[in-house]
């Protein structure tokens, strides 16, 4: 890093600077290389044997300072969640992005890792993992400082400012569960416990696949709820429900899908345009209980089965 300052400094190579972001997924696992592209026209290129791919992205605000708080930069860069619902199938990058690292709206990107890097262009496109470049600075994805349709800004924090302890640690709000669905057995993080097949669930009005209204606590199986796996065949309508299953880290995990449009081979788990997930947590002590202690043959809620983590405050009492 010491030659490459020296060599701009001291010999005046007249070089493009090129911006570099290395994206890394909150639990660490999926890592996306982008940059602003170039003015000829370069939409992808190779830096320390890493493709990075050119989409609108860019950093203000990066200057250092020896006093005073730390530098909160802002990142801007298209607004993956919106673009991608009126992409067509021949424009993949951003529907490429959001499955890799596993987002459906930007506040899902909250706590992601980015590292700035910045080498010059003649270091890029040679296949040499020790490209030199100037030192790379991390971030992390804070909040988001204002969107659009077309872009959004992030505003970004030190990993000074991300360890500094808060307290309290977890704010506590009575009428809702802050634990993420699914969260802990998919790898992400803290989370709900939740087995993740073939599992009754309420969706976040407590009422649709599995129960019937609130007053209806009969837990419904997929095959008894009238569903079917998605087939790459089969021509669908809006509203058909069907679901899908992978296996995550080991888990055999279905999820149940919804179609907004009428469409054909469009597979739900990457064309977010056609399909909405329902298969999601109410966030409420009614479908909490509904989850945890329902069943699939009658309406008699199993009182003995505690509710996790203690997500609602006091929970123990409304068993």
């Amino acid at each position: 890093m010491t030659d490459l300052i020296d060599a701009v400094q001291d010999d005046g190579i007249d070089d493009n600077l090129v911006e570099l972001f290395e994206v890394i997924s909150p639990d660490e696992g999926t890592r996306y290389y982008l940059f602003n592209g170039l003015d000829d026209g370069t939409d992808k290129i190779e830096f320390r044997t890493n493709d990075y791919f050119a989409i609108p992205i860019q950093i203000d605000g990066i200057d250092m300072s020896s006093t005073g708080a730390a530098p909160r930069p802002t990142l801007t860069v298209a607004n993956i969640p919106s673009l991608t619902k009126s992409l067509n199938s021949n424009e993949e990058l951003l529907q490429d992005i959001k499955v890799a690292l596993n987002f459906d709206t930007n506040d899902d990107l909250i706590g992601t890792r980015v590292i700035y890097h910045r080498t010059l262009k003649s270091n890029t496109d040679n296949n040499n993992v020790n490209s030199p470049e100037f030192p790379p600075q991390t971030f992390y994805i804070d909040r988001i400082a204002s969107e659009n349709n077309i872009f959004v800004a992030f505003e970004l924090a030190s990993p000074f400012d991300i360890e500094g302890a808060k307290i309290p640690h977890r704010v506590v709000i009575g009428k809702y569960c802050p634990w993420q669905y699914q969260g802990v057995q998919l790898g992400l993080g803290g989370g709900c416990t939740w087995p993740l097949n073939n599992q009754p669930f309420a969706d976040p009005n407590n009422k649709g696949l599995y129960f019937e209204s609130d007053d209806d606590l009969i837990s419904r199986d997929l095959v008894t709820g009238g569903f079917s796996a998605w087939s790459n065949s089969t021509s669908y309508t809006a509203t058909n429900k069907v679901f899908t299953t992978d296996t995550v880290n080991g888990h055999s995990h279905t999820r149940v899908w919804e179609a907004i449009f009428a469409n054909n081979g469009k597979d739900p788990r990457t064309y977010r345009k056609f399909w909405k997930r329902i298969d999601l947590c109410s966030k409420t002590l009614t479908g909490c209980k509904k989850r945890f202690q329902g069943n699939y043959s009658g309406s008699t809620l199993d009182q003995n089965v505690p509710l996790p983590f203690g997500g609602f405050p006091g929970s123990k009492k409304f068993k």
